[in-house]
């Protein structure tokens, strides 16, 4: 019966009923859990979290900073949880090996990183996203042999991708340049050779970075402009050359406000690029709290239809949520 009311919960909230078992499953022991321990383990949004709760209040202890099942709710989802949800993710099944390694590279790393500036839309992702998308770049094969570009790298996912010292280039542009200073800090010391270039996205690109990439990585502003304007930049700098050339970017969105997706969809199809893969919650942050302090990882490759949306400089005053 029980079951039969998350399916139905998840029709109307538009929820997958996996996320909905994952908060049950985090809270099936009984003990209170802080909420926004919920919410950034789960990916879930505050706002969903509050309405599964509310669907299911009969199940919950009175409403507080924490959550946690009465009795009679965790007796009811035993069953539901022993075969419906696993709690390892498919996509850290196959990245063991790659986070393993690189754990040992990087588990004596001296470094702190920029406090966020909220006016550049940065929220800090957690030091296991940053090794995990290093070790995604590595498993598929995006790192040995290639010139990479980290379109902003606020999280300072360059250092942890040079540290494989396997890379042609490592290169970092930003707007902030405290993020580059922190980045060609800990690069003299560690020797990693990654070169910085200040530069702001809404300027013409530099001719030293037209055409001359493999790879890309940006984790962008998450408004369609900041979007369309990352993604083009992101086109200009590949080399033209490599039809293997490939884009990885974030986006993240609450499960309540879906139909956004759908113009970074349009932009990604208007730019004649090819979704290769698309990892749901595969970022984690601290903060961003209004998108489930996660965000999906896009890997797309070009074709040849392949063009940059925007080419000039650009004028818009949407680029930023904030």
């Amino acid at each position: 019966m029980i079951y039969k009311d998350i399916i139905k919960t998840s029709q109307n909230l538009g929820i997958s009923v996996n996320k909905i078992l994952e908060v049950f499953f985090l809270l099936i022991n009984g003990e209170p859990v802080d909420n926004y321990h919920l919410i950034r383990t789960t990916g879930i949004s505050r706002n969903v979290l509050n309405l599964i709760k509310k669907e299911f209040s009969f199940m919950f202890n009175p409403t507080s900073s924490y959550t946690s099942l009465a009795k009679t709710g965790a007796d009811s989802l035993n069953k539901i949880l022993d075969s419906h949800y696993q709690l390892e993710s498919a996509i850290l099944d196959f990245l063991d090996k790659e986070l393993n390694h690189i754990n040992d590279l990087t588990k004596d790393f001296p470094f702190k990183r920029p406090t966020p500036l909220r006016k550049f839309d940065q929220f800090t992702a957690t030091i296991n996203t940053t090794k995990k998308r290093t070790a995604i770049l590595n498993f598929l094969c995006d790192i040995k042999g290639k010139k990479i570009l980290f379109i902003g790298d606020d999280d300072l996912t360059s250092i942890f991708v040079a540290s494989l010292r396997s890379a042609t280039e490592v290169v970092v542009i930003d707007i902030d340049s405290r993020i580059l200073d922190a980045i060609e800090k800990i690069s003299k010391e560690m020797k990693l050779k990654i070169k910085t270039i200040q530069y702001d996205l809404r300027e013409k690109l530099p001719q030293e970075l037209l055409n001359s990439f493999d790879v890309v990585f940006t984790d962008p502003p998450y408004t369609t402009e900041g979007i369309k304007l990352f993604v083009s930049r992101s086109i200009q700098v590949l080399n033209e050359d490599n039809k293997a050339a490939r884009i990885y970017f974030c986006y993240g969105n609450s499960d309540r406000a879906k139909e956004r997706y759908l113009e970074i969809y349009r932009i990604i199809f208007e730019s004649g690029l090819m979704i290769r893969w698309i990892f749901d919650r595969f970022n984690r942050y601290n903060g961003a709290e209004s998108i489930g302090s996660a965000s999906a990882l896009f890997i797309c490759e070009v074709t040849p239809r392949t063009h940059s949306i925007i080419k000039g400089g650009y004028k818009d005053d949407k680029l930023y949520t904030y």
